[in-house]
């Protein structure tokens, strides 16, 4: 560095700034010429913890040398070597003749972390029938001893496998007894150091194709469990495609290679003062769960603006916001931010002939479908009911629409705060779920609401607030050409009262735990059973296409 002192005059001259200087005790840094330079290299140019890089001195100025690592290691070799043997970014410093340039550089040097394969000669891995052949890259720059630990899940067989499903081997091979994603874990040691586990996910599917049943599970991921008959449920588990269900999941619709779930956001009932709280989405999931892409989001809206329910029905996407109305935008929308400016109701509630006989404003927060040419709209509260009527009985902007009942419709379940709702239309049935508090039922009907039963009458967790319970959301109808199959739904049972023995309480009620429950649509004697159990969820749908 130069020590400089300075006085400044300054003198305009034909527009000229000229600065004359004398010398005053101010230090002045000296930046290093471009002809100081050094560049680092590996063997394998990872630059991991134990492994050799060779810093290269390439200045052309200066003869004599000093490296700082960055760890406290020095060197004056003009072109050293050097070990980190903690895992961070360090900041190299070559110092030339004393100190007269300075130049630094940052390396990161990263862990060691074992690289996990697998393979197969079937081109999808099945159950019970596959060999799945594990090997692992490990970088040992060292040459240090290397062991391996893996933990394989139950069901599992093979080479190398032990009883205890555990393995030493680098390469063992496995045959999965179960369905579903299979979490295979790996901890691997070099020398001393244990390294962080490794976790694998295989997706392991059934010998021949079937329908799939997708649910959102609460604070959790999208899973999806095959629809297989005459298999023990113990090995019917779940695919997860790591992608988190959202805040309220309330609906999931399947629709040609998409799942389409309808996340409502943080609030699902009243919310004061919650102008800027909107964080509701539509994202869509590929069926095999290998990419997930953004429908439409409210994050920063106003909260009554986000999805509470919809539908997707041949090529269009509906749903409702919280009380004022429903919106329709195209099956192939992607990526868009709502706003008010840029969207408009399809329709608003006082454009209907209901508004006024049976729906009220506010609260309106239910399912919305669509079957064939008619709408079906669920109330929770402000009335209550489940409101049909077509496209022709829908008003325009300040003027209310035609009285669906004369043409034979009109709304049904008037007593009922829906929550869930489901039409088997081969049947000519409805399900729909009531969220009165104290009065918790999953019902089945005529499609005119006549012949109303009453299908599960089990509590539910309550979740929500005053009259807004939640209860069963998710209702979905697996149903083939003779109208043989199940209705499935997801329940979210109460808690276990205080000072209960959980293992007890549901060995008195057995159908109070959370779950997927089912029913078969056409046999009158059948009971309730569960099709997965002890998992709490949202929204759920059937994916009919057999793969």
């Amino acid at each position: 560095m130069k020590n400089f002192k300075k006085c400044i005059s300054l003198l305009a001259v034909t527009s000229l700034l000229c600065l004359s200087a004398c010398e005053q005790d101010i230090d002045v840094e000296a930046f290093p010429p471009k002809d100081v330079e050094f560049s680092y290299h590996s063997e394998s140019l990872h630059y991991v913890i134990g492994e050799e890089i060779t810093f290269v001195n390439e200045s052309q100025v200066g003869s004599t040398y000093e490296w700082h690592f960055g760890d406290g290691s020095k060197s004056q070799e003009d072109n050293p070597v050097h070990k980190y043997t903690v895992p961070g970014t360090y900041n190299v410093k070559l110092i030339v003749d004393g100190g007269k340039y300075e130049l630094v550089k940052a390396i990161m040097i990263s862990d060691i972390v074992p690289i996990v394969s697998f393979k197969s000669d079937d081109a999808s891995i099945v159950f019970n029938q596959s060999e799945v052949l594990f090997d692992v890259f490990v970088m040992n720059p060292e040459g240090l001893d290397v062991s391996y630990k893996w933990r394989f899940p139950e069901g599992t067989t093979g080479d190398k496998i032990d009883d205890a499903l555990m393995s030493t081997a680098k390469d063992p091979k496995a045959v999965f007894g179960t369905l579903g994603s299979q979490v295979v874990n790996l901890t691997v040691q070099v020398g001393e150091k244990v390294l962080d586990p490794v976790t694998v996910n295989v997706q392991v599917n059934y010998n021949k194709p079937v329908k799939t049943l997708y649910y959102a599970v609460k604070e959790g991921n999208i899973l999806a469990n095959k629809i297989i008959e005459g298999v023990d449920p113990s090995v019917n588990k779940p695919f997860d495609f790591s992608y988190r269900s959202g805040k309220h999941p309330l609906t999931l619709q399947f629709n040609g290679d998409y799942l389409y779930v309808f996340d409502a956001g943080t609030y699902t009932s009243y919310t004061a003062g919650a102008g800027t709280a909107g964080d509701g989405e539509i994202f869509a999931i590929t069926h095999d769960g290998s990419r997930r892409e953004t429908v439409i989001d409210n994050f920063g809206g106003h909260t009554y603006n986000d999805f509470y329910y919809g539908c997707v029905e041949g090529e269009s996407i509906y749903w409702t916001d919280r009380n004022a109305g429903v919106y329709k935008v195209s099956a192939s929308t992607r990526n868009m931010k709502f706003s008010t400016e840029q969207y408009s109701h399809y329709f608003h509630h006082s454009w209907l002939w209901y508004y006024g006989n049976g729906i009220g404003w506010g609260r309106v927060n239910g399912p919305f479908l669509k079957a064939d040419d008619v709408f079906y709209y669920g109330k929770n509260s402000n009335g209550s009911g489940i409101f049909r009527f077509r496209e022709e009985h829908i008003g325009a902007p300040g003027m209310p629409g035609s009285d669906p009942n004369a043409d034979g419709l009109g709304a049904i379940a008037i007593s009922s705060s829906i929550r869930g709702m489901a039409i088997d239309k081969v049947n000519g049935k409805i399900y729909y779920s009531n969220a009165k508090e104290g009065d918790y039922k999953l019902f089945k009907s005529n499609l005119d609401g006549t012949d109303e039963v009453v299908v599960d009458a089990s509590p539910g967790d309550g979740e929500g607030a005053g009259t807004e319970k939640l209860y069963i959301t998710g209702i979905a109808v697996d149903v083939d050409e003779q109208g043989n199959g199940y209705v499935y739904w997801a329940y979210r049972g109460p808690e276990v009262p205080a000072g209960v023995n959980p293992e007890e309480y549901y060995n008195q009620n057995p159908l109070h735990k959370s779950g997927i429950k089912r029913i078969s649509l056409t046999d009158a004697t059948a009971k309730v059973e569960y099709f997965v159990e002890g998992v709490e969820a949202y929204g759920i749908a059937i994916d009919n296409t057999k793969r």
